[in-house]
């Protein structure tokens, strides 16, 4: 019985976190879509709602709970938003934008060099 009752914990658990992170690439679609339709009528206020819930959605997705496929729809979705975040006229949202550009940069200078080796 009482190995059923762990089962069925680590279960619902697994199926939790899965469920967190199919959760947060639904999300991370809806924003994208939303600021990429809407983004041109934004005002100031608009920018940085779209931004807290971008960090919040981001924050709580763990991007190796993803399979490969969704992995790569995560990646384009963030880079689609942080290419949209970075030209609004917001200064504070473009100065906390500045910190995902450089990861970015980052990650293609250690994927091209790790194919040059």
């Amino acid at each position: 019985m009482r190995k059923s009752f762990i089962f069925l914990i680590v279960a619902m658990l697994t199926l939790a976190s899965c469920s967190t992170e199919r959760r947060g690439l639904n999300q991370m679609r809806k924003l994208t879509n939303e600021v990429e339709a809407k983004g041109q009528y934004y005002d100031v206020e608009d920018w940085k709602e779209a931004y807290a819930d971008f960090r919040a959605i981001d924050e709580k997705v763990d991007i190796k709970k993803l399979n490969n496929e969704q992995a790569a729809e995560y990646g384009e979705l963030k880079g689609r938003l942080v290419s949209k975040f970075a030209k609004c006229s917001v200064q504070s949202v473009v100065n906390s934008v500045s910190s995902y550009i450089n990861e970015g940069k980052g990650i293609i200078k250690g994927v091209i060099d790790g194919l040059l080796k």
